[in-house]
């Protein structure tokens, strides 16, 4: 996500170099480094534009910075886990700690000043041997959702995850000492294309006859599938 790569890219863990070594020695040259020569630190505004390049972001990044679009992930995965309640995109906004106001409307108008704020933060995060990277939390007991731009110590995990992937760790009865993680990239047309033909495929699994194979005359009337 945006967020992922723009907290890496103002402050990317120590040591990214060696690890873009050893992954190429050790998978025989099939790894290929994310970064490119992007391994050293940017100011934030050249991050966003990064993005922007990338395809990570609109040319207004303001919905990701404001949290709207984290918010609106977040309200589908507390969804899937069973929390309905009142949650909507708004109230876990109000529950988080964004680098935008919600209710701001343009991106270059704060750009220095965010330039500014962020650099005092990897600094004074730096000297406490941390970096700042951008955390949501979904709690199914209490039903709270939340995210918020935490600093980090540069060898945990939140700081060393590739720069546009997610690292998702679940902490549950059986995993209380080691979480179950999952990592890997969540955006760009690849994986967005995946998830899409993946979410097609589990809504049509219970559709299908088990004589012929064919989907069934109800739904395919009313498919119209483009990827």
């Amino acid at each position: 996500m945006t967020l992922s790569y723009v907290m890496y890219r103002i402050a990317p863990p120590p040591g990214v170099s060696d690890c873009k070594s050893f992954d190429e020695k050790s998978s025989m040259g099939v790894y290929h480094s994310p970064m490119g020569d992007r391994s050293k630190p940017c100011s934030f505004s050249q991050a966003v534009k990064e993005a922007i390049a990338l395809g990570l972001t609109e040319e207004d990044p303001i919905s990701d910075l404001n949290n709207e679009y984290t918010a609106r992930c977040l309200m589908v995965l507390a969804t899937e886990l069973g929390i309905d309640g009142n949650l909507d995109v708004l109230t876990i906004q109000q529950n988080s700690d964004a680098l935008v106001d919600i209710g701001f409307k343009n991106y270059s108008d704060i750009e220095s000043s965010l330039d500014e704020k962020m650099s005092h933060r990897v600094a004074q995060a730096a000297e406490a041997g941390c970096v700042p990277r951008h955390i949501s939390s979904i709690d199914v007991v209490s039903g709270e959702v939340s995210s918020t731009v935490v600093d980090v110590p540069q060898n945990h995990i939140f700081a060393t995850t590739f720069p546009s992937c997610e690292c998702v760790r679940f902490f549950t009865e059986r995993h209380k000492t080691y979480p179950l993680i999952v990592q890997g990239p969540s955006a760009g047309a690849d994986s967005t294309a995946s998830a899409l033909l993946a979410e097609v495929l589990n809504l049509m699994k219970n559709k299908v006859s088990s004589k012929s194979g064919a989907i069934s005359k109800s739904i395919a009337s009313g498919l119209n599938l483009h990827l």
